[in-house]
């Protein structure tokens, strides 16, 4: 197999490590990941890298039927299972120990080309034959973890190294594996929710889990931020969809809970989601839920709404760029330091 630096040199500066999570699973999240990757490399200014980690679902190398087969993540996380154990005790630290795991796996040989015509590259999930799903049950992130706490957080920073974008796709639920994806490996998470009390309770506990972690653990002081993106909105109902959205009586809505989430989570006393709710929203397909699109042209506009704040890195309560003073009302403008807030998350009280 041919060895990416011979391909991919470093680039400048590093690029963003993007997880895609889901509470519940059959929100499209795996689709919207496809999709957004897709588009990333489309604008050939650096590579794209796709992560498949839902080890016990693999479904990202449908949407690429011309990547090559190949061993992939378990395979790579299980070489470096051996790697740490034949290493335990000989390093002063855990980031030498990663570096040097890092290194005598070659954890370039996993990665594959996703198609010919753009700078897309693939990490498949595992060769998914007949031993993955056993295998995969006896991967412990758990322990891999507590061996070297370090491994995950520089592998994220290897890959940052060589691709403008790495993005995740993470198991569903409360998986050792999806707290890894969540918080010890992004720079941003995404949100794929559907608008439902599971989900949205599901989705709060993890930001509040994620970004605690990372703002009260000296070496995890890293920058997290985090989008929200609502999935499966059936817009014929209008009704439904503004109640869903913004809550009614003692039953609140996505937006003013996400406003609450983020404002709490990066110390904003006040945010407004107003403008990225108005555009992003990816609406409910029918005619998508029997096969993997790509491009999925019935969500091409709902993309392209995400990709104004994710695709310029923006905060999803500042102003895409698109919008200017004549489009937004008062309830739009933010006051000067919260326009130009960072995505660290602050310490929780005590």
């Amino acid at each position: 197999m041919e060895h990416l630096r011979l391909h991919l040199p470093e680039l400048p500066a590093s690029g963003e490590v993007t997880t895609f999570y889901s509470y519940k699973g059959g929100v499209g999240r795996t689709m919207a990941l496809a999709n957004l990757g897709h588009m990333l490399a489309c604008r050939r200014t650096a590579p794209v890298l796709l992560v498949d980690l839902d080890l016990e679902a693999p479904g990202l190398h449908y949407y690429f039927p011309g990547a090559a087969q190949a061993p992939g993540v378990l395979e790579l996380f299980e070489e470096c299972r051996e790697q740490l154990q034949e290493r335990a005790g000989r390093y002063a630290c855990d980031q030498a120990l990663a570096e040097a795991v890092l290194d005598a796996v070659r954890w370039e040989q996993y990665l594959v080309r996703a198609c010919d015509d753009r700078p897309l590259w693939l990490l498949r999930a595992g060769r998914c034959d007949g031993s993955h799903a056993e295998r995969a049950a006896m991967l412990d992130w758990q322990s891999l973890f507590d061996a070297c706490p370090a491994l995950f957080r520089t592998f994220a920073a290897r890959l940052a190294r060589h691709f403008g974008h790495v993005l995740v796709d993470a198991r569903s639920g409360r998986a050792d594996c999806s707290a890894i994806c969540t918080t010890l490996l992004p720079t941003r998470l995404v949100l794929v929710f559907a608008p439902n009390r599971q989900n949205l309770d599901g989705l709060q506990d993890l930001v509040a889990r994620a970004t605690a972690y990372r703002s009260c653990h000296e070496d995890e002081q890293r920058q997290l931020l985090v989008y929200p993106l609502p999935s499966r909105i059936d817009t014929s109902d209008a009704g439904q969809c503004t109640f869903w959205r913004r809550g009614e009586g003692v039953a609140g809505g996505y937006q003013p809970l996400f406003e609450a989430m983020l404002g709490q989570a990066y110390g904003l006393p006040w945010l407004s989601l107003e403008d990225y709710f108005d555009a992003v929203q990816l609406p409910h397909c029918a005619s998508l839920a029997s096969g993997e699109p790509l491009p999925a042209l019935a969500l091409q506009q709902a993309y392209c709404g995400f990709m104004q704040w994710f695709g310029a890195g923006l905060c999803p309560w500042q102003r895409r760029p698109s919008a200017g003073p004549a489009t937004l009302n008062h309830h739009h403008a933010l006051p000067l330091e919260q326009a130009r807030a960072g995505y660290w998350p602050v310490p929780a009280a005590m």
